[in-house]
């Protein structure tokens, strides 16, 4: 849980980080944001792997 915590801890600051001004142009804050849900998406992803590996090997 205390990963999670972190993990969410680190998510929001990285946004407000991004969002202090529009000083990096519009393009490069655009790429911040398909970098920043690209990795959002790979961490539910893999999160959601783990969940499932780890739930099969208690069944068996």
């Amino acid at each position: 849980m205390k990963y999670l915590l972190t993990l969410l801890c680190l998510l929001v600051t990285s946004s407000a980080f991004a969002h202090q001004d529009h000083a990096l142009g519009e393009s490069l804050h655009f790429a911040y944001h398909v970098a920043f849900w690209s990795l959002c998406a790979l961490v539910a992803y893999k999160g959601f792997v783990w969940f499932k590996a780890r739930k099969n090997r208690k069944q068996q």
